[in-house]
């Protein structure tokens, strides 16, 4: 009788990359569409805050958690935007010096 070693994989590797490659090409993943798409949910994040700040103001909101929240988000929204923006063009430097 033949002792096979213990293995940690339920899924051979071979087919995880199959998986993976199935799954993009059945999306049809497009990154201009991805792009265009989370720009205007950071947009309607930061009209949102605007429009519950407004609310607030003329005393329509009680709740001033529910401002806080929509303002919180709105920062959090626009900060990953820039920090992408910031990954995307060192990226694109870091290319740019390459040798070819």
């Amino acid at each position: 009788m033949a002792i096979l070693p213990l293995g940690n994989e339920i899924i051979p590797k071979n087919q995880k990359i199959i998986d993976v490659n199935n799954a993009v090409n059945d999306r049809r993943i497009n990154f201009q569409d991805l792009l265009v798409e989370n720009l205007q949910k950071v947009s309607d994040a930061q009209l949102d805050s605007e429009k519950m700040d407004k609310l607030f103001a003329i005393g329509e909101v009680d709740n001033i958690h529910d401002v806080s929240i929509a303002s919180m988000k709105a920062d959090l929204t626009i900060s990953l935007a820039v920090e992408l923006t910031n990954k995307v063009l060192a990226a694109y430097s870091e290319i740019m010096r390459l040798q070819v």
